[in-house]
């Protein structure tokens, strides 16, 4: 948990003293001490707990503080009982050192700041160990039986009965966040189960319940609006997150909802395919799903890359050979062509060729493709083989 999260609990009574830059600092275990110099005791990502013992004169606080610091503690916790009131002197001490220093209140037990901590970090481990468990499955999706896929499920609390959606959600911009667990403190609902993996920058859900890709989308862009801030649509909840900046921009997949565990596979890859046509679309959230295609660039990336390279390579790789083989243009000269509508003056104009010379070249593209230019069928074969070509080279990573 972090510090600040730590502060904001009312029960626990703590005030801030000074520090307040440093209150987003990971506190990973709380360690009540009351040693001069605690330093061989400490790790870092320590909140340390001091009622103050150690302290005799104003030297103690800078040997203490120093401890504190050269320990990468993320922050310090006094309780005034035996101090009775806080010294100056470890305040500006603190200060100098950037450390959070943090007031008990009078009657606050160190105990019960522990436990907070250790209920926490266990929390978390917990959280840890269910998406390690979550990012197996997703890693062997569509590879192993449906009997298999449903066992997964069960052990990590999701139905096989229920129908399931998949998610996927990549992050574009702005300072590194936990894409995962925003999604996954976003997007439960009562009725459904989440199963989430992935990396900070690209998260993976499968939604294992009550759910629709609209409601889901619907869900999406109003969860990343209260994390910019912005007016929340009803129905959705969260609260601000700081990290999410104005700067982010979020591209999602949204599979439809399938109804048997053998069409997660299936699913997963739409996802994932969306996602990637959404890349770069208008507005801070842009999600793509099969319901989405309105346009033969979209049709061609919501196909698998390997489907797009085998029609490519099937109807264009004997112009490939040749143009590799003579140092000719055949594949530019016919790309021209298509594009502007098959006009041979606008193309031999466009290639500073004469007609003579295009047609010729035309006449051989026929001869390696067997399409015909008269055919406007074969054009549009040639055509797309040419733009599945752009659309596989967008799904390699840079």
């Amino acid at each position: 948990m972090r510090l600040s999260e730590l502060l904001a609990r009312e029960d626990l009574r703590l005030t801030l003293v000074t520090g307040a830059d440093g209150l987003e600092r990971e506190v990973r275990r709380a360690y009540p001490t009351d040693l001069p110099d605690p330093r061989r005791y400490l790790r870092s990502g320590d909140l340390v707990l001091t009622s103050g013992v150690w302290y005799s004169r104003p030297s103690d606080c800078e040997r203490f503080a120093d401890a504190l610091w050269a320990s990468d503690a993320t922050g310090l916790v006094v309780g005034l009982i035996v101090l009775g009131e806080l010294p100056q002197e470890l305040v500006k001490a603190c200060e100098r050192r950037r450390l959070p220093l943090l007031l008990a209140a009078p009657d606050q037990a160190f105990g019960a700041i522990t436990e907070a901590v250790t209920a926490e970090g266990f929390a978390a481990e917990q959280r840890r160990a269910e998406r390690v468990r979550a990012q197996t499955l997703l890693d062997v999706l569509g590879q192993i039986p449906p009997g298999e896929v449903s066992a997964h499920l069960r052990l990590l609390g999701a139905d096989p009965g229920l129908p399931t959606a998949a998610m996927v959600v990549a992050v574009t911009g702005g300072p590194e966040l936990d894409l995962p667990e925003l999604l996954h403190d976003g997007l439960a609902r009562k009725g459904r189960h989440l199963v989430v993996g992935g990396t900070p920058r690209e998260a993976v859900v499968l939604v294992n319940g009550r759910a629709s890709r609209k409601s889901l989308a619907d869900e999406l862009r109003g969860l990343m609006a209260e994390q910019h801030g912005t007016s929340n649509p009803a129905g959705t909840r969260g609260t601000s997150n700081p990290a999410v900046t104005r700067g982010t921009s979020i591209a999602a997949g949204i599979s439809e909802m399938v109804a048997s565990v053998s069409q997660l596979g299936e699913a997963l890859e739409t996802a994932r395919r969306g996602m990637e046509s959404a890349r770069g679309g208008p507005g801070p959230v842009s999600i793509m799903s099969v319901a989405d295609i309105d346009s033969f660039d979209l049709l061609l990336a919501s196909l698998p890359a390997g489907t797009r390279r085998s029609f490519r390579d099937h109807l264009l790789g004997p112009v490939e050979e040749y143009d590799a083989r003579h140092g000719s243009e055949l594949l530019r000269t016919l790309d021209i062509f298509l594009e502007t509508c098959g006009s041979w003056q606008r193309t031999a104009d466009e290639l500073y060729v004469h007609v003579n010379t295009l047609r010729y070249r035309m006449q051989r593209i026929e001869e390696l493709t067997g399409r015909r230019m008269s055919s406007m069928r074969d054009r549009t074969d040639l055509y797309l083989a040419l733009r599945s070509g752009q659309a596989a080279r967008h799904d390699v990573a840079p």
